[in-house]
């Protein structure tokens, strides 16, 4: 067995009193088996409790450990059960009696061998099998186009930016890729988390899963696909309008409004009437000359879409709603099978908020900041049991959806 590969950073070492409520926390609260559970429900093929237990044990884990001021990230960790997980989790006592335990659970993809026992075979022989297709939506890439936070920081404005994203994101899964099995989560602190857990999403190759990513991808001439006229009409244009416009102060703070003049094309010719019209200065003269006057950003913002229609600018006016709406996934996440993702309901290390499933029909509703923290949990467990139950149903509905016939992994 070879040892297990390890990234070491610097931070600050965690509590005993935090070691203490996280072995209590996953001795008391973690949903071990519904976990289980989520992940080897497509591993059936003729055994049941076989094929889900060769999937489980084949699977990848990573966790961080601090100790002496270093954070060690130990990855290729496999367990033969979810109840060696669970004891693993709840950390193994040093010779100073002092327990380390994990401060974070990563998931990774199932290995055509155990990876705890990767070194024991060729390179040639293990290889990722398969791994759920998965998208991470951080807040930090809308920094450009948000004022109401910076950096890693979410509040429910901009957490507007991730639940429009996860909006179309869902649409398009479901009706392009005829995908059912799609769950929400929130990463701890400033992301949003995407896992599609069909058979056939499993099973995709990297040139599939790029072939999705530049699927989603969305180019200023391809707005007349019906799939984004629609998106366009019934997500992104609303969510622009009746949030990212006054939310985000658009033109009513420099800085923005800068932003957005810089989306305006400088120069345009209309081919109708054989002239060159100036876009991106006519609205800046036009701001310039209102900007004494009391109006909203929404106000602003229908007289700018009325200049655009006005004058042929159409597909302009799309790119800009676009590009305030659109997801700003971290491909490599979503393509590769090397990087890991935070597994549901691990502890965020850093603000030590769980890490929660959402209902995609709630999800503009969710709030950041109310999501429990790891002392909250350990004072009141009763405000775990909204979010257990809600993985529960998620994985209820993914038992029921399962055909438990046969398929061809690519047949989708």
């Amino acid at each position: 067995m070879m040892e297990d590969d390890i990234d070491i950073d610097f931070s600050n070492e965690i509590s005993k009193q935090e070691e203490s409520q996280l072995r209590e926390y996953y001795d008391t609260l973690f949903p071990f088996d519904l976990l289980y559970d989520w992940l080897t429900i497509n591993s059936i093929n003729e055994n049941e409790e076989k094929d889900k237990k060769r999937s489980f044990e084949r699977r990848e884990f990573s966790v961080k450990i601090s100790k002496a001021g270093k954070s060690f990230v130990i990855r290729n960790k496999s367990f033969n059960r979810i109840e060696d997980l669970k004891e693993f989790l709840k950390g193994r006592q040093g010779n100073d009696g002092v327990y380390e335990v994990p401060e974070r659970l990563d998931i990774g993809p199932v290995f055509s061998w155990e990876p705890s026992k990767m070194s024991t075979v060729s390179a040639q022989d293990y290889h990722p099998v398969s791994k759920e297709l998965v998208f991470d939506i951080d807040v930090d890439d809308y920094n450009p186009i948000r004022v109401c936070c910076a950096s890693t920081s979410l509040c429910e404005k901009c957490w507007g930016f991730l639940a429009v994203s996860a909006d179309f994101i869902d649409n398009y899964l479901r009706e392009c890729f005829g995908f059912q099995q799609i769950m929400y989560v929130f990463s701890g602190r400033r992301g949003l988390h995407v896992w599609v857990s069909d058979r056939s999403a499993q099973y995709l190759n990297k040139e599939n899963r790029a072939s999705i990513i530049n699927h989603i991808r969305i180019e200023i001439n391809q707005n007349q696909i019906p799939i984004l006229r629609r998106s366009f009409d019934q997500i992104l244009l609303p969510h622009f309008e009746n949030h990212v416009l006054e939310d985000q102060q658009i033109f009513t703070n420099e800085k923005q409004r800068k932003y957005f003049l810089a989306l305006l094309p400088i120069t345009y010719k209309r081919q109708d009437r054989k002239i060159t019209i100036t876009p991106s200065e006519d609205i800046e003269k036009k701001l310039t000359e209102i900007q004494n006057e009391e109006l909203t950003n929404s106000q602003i913002w229908f007289a700018v879409k009325s200049y655009l229609q006005d004058n042929n600018l159409i597909d302009h006016l799309y790119n800009i709603v676009f590009h305030y709406t659109m997801p700003r996934i971290d491909e490599p996440v979503s393509i590769g099978f090397n990087h890991l993702l935070k597994s549901p309901f691990c502890i965020h290390p850093d603000t030590k908020k769980l890490c929660i499933p959402l209902d995609i029909n709630e999800i503009h509703k969710f709030n950041p900041n109310q999501v429990p923290t790891l002392d909250q949990l350990i004072a009141d467990p009763k405000l775990f049991n909204k979010f257990k139950q809600m993985f529960k149903n998620h994985v209820n509905q993914m038992k029921l959806k399962y055909n438990l016939t046969i398929q061809d992994p690519m047949d989708f």
